[in-house]
């Protein structure tokens, strides 16, 4: 028979506080080399489509690709780490995110380019659910603030940096070479993770539930495929068009019947692939609604942003970029601000998202009233504080999130919240460009055609709006106690066989 039993001690400590640390670092340098490989393109777009030819619509796929393939591989990755090795997993992630870079920097055809992008995603799709996976597992409950905090802050500085880099880098080269140098880069940093993997990554035991949901994974694919993927490719050459709500309703329809799949597995003593029972612990549900509110805004406010700076402000890419710099050292700031007070605290998580939301409302007020001259400054000087606010309010929002997320879950919960980040981010971009392209040409206070921006991005600032009512919400029905005495679960459970 299978005896389940509890092992004394604490199994979260994987080694020394150095092994924890040279952990940390690889999963990090992961995680960010999956945000540098989004923000950096940007730039290059033009100079890929003059260069290798296609017409707009498909030079965006290389982005809407990569979003959906990330999208719909995240949640079976997590069950797979949960079931497997978290370390195998994000091994097999990065060396396939690595690989397709190497193809993408040597791609002879744009069709090539644009499906090793999609590789590229589903190697991202791997390995982030076990960085959050791994984390949960090697640090405590208690300890978990600082780490998140600074994963928060070196993906927000990546992102914040990855347009100057692409911007450097493209001045720096020929226009033919500079776009795929800087696919080289990513498979540079690649190549050292690596074997840093193999070297330094040690996973905690845990219990482990072995079955793997194909129907439900294959139904979560194509639901999530389905759902995001038109409101990923609206744009000023892919207009939002009736054929996209059509689309994604039927994505929505095959998310229900996932939904009702994952129950009735439960119910026949199954192992689920998204555990249902998962939403019934204090915070996640909430939480994984906040993450999804938080990366519509933060998505969709940094590109029409960076879109209107260059429209409306007329500055150059790098111009931009550099405008936009000093968000990075705010988002820090508030990361920093974060890893000093408790993870369970939802005020925080509040706070943070209703200063967003006034930075970004007072953004779009600046685009309908600002002279133009005066512009840069004061939309960056906005940025920054929006920017603190994201900084404050996500890694205190993933600590409460994953607070009471069992070790054998700790994948698939962390996959949730990513999971809510893509689909959020793609909406948020959505419903922004949507708004932003129907009113660009109206006209006003200031006088100038800003119309779409000012509209835009007060409809952003809602997003933050009511991921700050959810998280006041969620601390109004579910008061936390003090990291130690709300964390029943934390200490994993091990299964043992005994004849």
């Amino acid at each position: 028979m299978i005896r389940r039993r509890k092992i004394a001690g604490p199994l979260l400590d994987a080694g020394s506080p150095r092994s924890r640390r040279l952990v940390f670092v690889v999963l990090v340098g992961a995680a960010a080399l999956t945000i540098l490989d989004v923000s950096k393109l940007g730039i290059a777009l033009p100079v890929i489509q003059e260069d290798m030819g296609g017409d707009p619509i498909t030079i965006q796929l290389m982005l809407v690709g990569y979003t959906v393939a990330y999208a719909a591989t995240l949640l079976p990755a997590g069950r797979i780490g949960d079931v497997l090795s978290r370390k195998g997993v994000f091994l097999t992630g990065l060396a396939i995110f690595t690989a397709s870079s190497v193809v993408c920097a040597v791609a002879p055809t744009v069709e090539v380019l644009v499906l090793a992008r999609v590789v590229e995603g589903v190697g991202a799709g791997l390995l982030m659910p076990q960085v959050l996976g791994l984390i949960q597992r090697i640090y405590p409950a208690a300890e978990r603030a600082k780490p998140l905090a600074a994963l928060a802050a070196v993906t927000s500085l990546t992102s914040l940096l990855a347009p100057v880099l692409a911007g450097v880098i493209m001045d720096a080269f020929a226009p033919e070479i500079g776009w795929r140098v800087l696919f080289l880069v990513t498979v540079a940093v690649g190549v050292v993770l690596i074997p840093a993997t193999i070297v330094v990554v040690r996973e905690p035991p845990t219990e482990r539930r072995r079955g793997f949901d194909g129907v439900g994974a294959g139904l979560l694919a194509a639901g999530v495929i389905l759902t995001i993927a038109p409101f990923s490719a609206v744009s000023q050459s892919l207009p939002f068009a009736p054929w996209m709500l059509i689309v994604t309703g039927i994505g929505c329809v095959l998310l229900g019947v996932f939904v009702v799949h994952e129950r009735r597995t439960v119910r026949r003593s199954r192992e689920p692939l998204v555990d249902p029972t998962l939403f019934r612990l204090p915070h996640l549900s909430s939480g994984v609604l906040i993450s999804g509110f938080m990366h519509a805004a933060g998505t969709a406010g940094t590109l029409i942003v960076t879109i209107a700076l260059q429209q409306i402000g007329l500055l150059t890419p790098l111009e931009t970029a550099l405008w936009m710099l000093p968000a990075a050292a705010a988002s820090i700031a508030g990361s920093w601000l974060a890893s000093r007070v408790s993870p369970t605290n939802g005020v925080v998580v509040a706070m943070g998202a209703g200063v967003g939301a006034v930075a970004v409302a007072a953004s779009g007020l600046a685009f309908a009233v600002s002279p133009r001259d005066a512009l840069p400054a004061l939309v960056a000087g906005l940025l920054c504080m929006s920017s603190f606010g994201a900084g404050l309010a996500a890694p205190a929002n993933q600590a409460r999130t994953l607070l009471h997320a069992p070790g054998h879950r700790s994948s698939v919960a962390g996959s949730l919240i990513q999971c809510a980040q893509r689909v959020g981010s793609a909406v948020g971009m959505a419903l922004a460009l949507i708004v932003y392209y129907a009113h660009l040409t109206d006209l006003t206070f200031a006088g100038r055609a800003s119309g779409g921006p000012a509209l835009a991005l007060w409809i952003v600032s809602l997003f933050l709006v009511a991921a700050a009512v959810v998280a006041m919400v969620d601390r109004v029905r579910r008061p936390s106690r003090a990291p130690g005495t709300d964390v029943p679960r934390d200490e994993p459970i091990v299964t043992s066989a005994v004849m």
